[in-house]
């Protein structure tokens, strides 16, 4: 893990590995980005949503080859596995939670040499790259990891990049376009739930808001997602 990148606790998440040769079918089928054919050593974002295009959990799925490994925010767990378990039926798929065995860090703020959408795992810690300067990286209790940066400064950074985050934009009650997942929404993937809801969104051009950066002070203070010290984030 760089000793350059800032690095702070994502102290409300979850990890859960997922084992079965059904794993990415079920969850492509769930959610609003392509991930069925994520191939081993790869990594990508997708929001779970149900049949109303609501958002259930915003996950990373990380291809172990032999599992996956996804990576959520822990409030919404329960409530995705309650989603999700019903739709196993008789696939070949198998769920467990491993949070009590890992902590998840973030690094961000600089690039790294790993390549987007790809991660390595070395003593103890896999690194998983979501974007150009950001990495959710699981760490194996036990492995020493310093901490040198406050969830405060990791939103004040969030703010200057324009990034969404958990229980700020991204919200059970929203769908992927209203919460600044956009780019998590993959228009030409096969079926999935909420599918329709979120095409007609798109034709008719009606709930798709963006996120953006505005100055403090600004006539839109009532829409503010999350406060910065001098910019703030609205969805619109």
């Amino acid at each position: 893990m760089s000793d350059f990148m800032p690095k702070v606790a994502f102290t409300d998440s979850y990890t859960s590995i997922w084992r079965g040769a059904d794993c990415l079918k079920l969850i492509d089928g769930l959610s609003s980005n392509k991930v069925v054919n994520l191939e081993k050593g790869r990594v990508i974002q997708t929001a779970i949503i149900n049949n109303r295009a609501k958002i259930i959990d915003f996950v990373t799925v990380i291809n172990f080859g032999e599992f996956l490994a996804l990576v959520g925010y822990l409030p919404n767990y329960q409530a995705m596995i309650d989603f999700v378990t019903p739709k196993i039926l008789l696939g070949d798929v198998s769920i467990s939670d491993v949070s009590h065995l890992n902590d998840v860090v973030l690094t961000y703020g600089e690039d790294s040499e790993l390549e987007n959408g790809h991660f390595v795992s070395q003593d103890g810690i896999t690194l998983a790259k979501v974007s150009d300067d950001l990495m959710i990286n699981i760490c194996a209790k036990g492995v020493n990891i310093e901490i040198d940066s406050t969830e405060n400064e990791f939103h004040e950074w969030r703010v200057e990049k324009v990034i969404p985050w958990y229980d700020f934009e991204i919200k059970n009650n929203l769908t992927p376009y209203a919460s600044g997942l956009n780019q998590f929404v993959h228009e030409s993937k096969g079926c999935f739930a909420g599918q329709e809801i979120l095409t007609r969104m798109r034709s008719r051009n009606r709930g798709i808001k963006n996120l953006i950066q505005v100055e403090n002070g600004s006539d839109e203070n009532k829409k503010i997602t999350t406060v910065g010290s001098k910019k703030s984030l609205i969805i619109r």
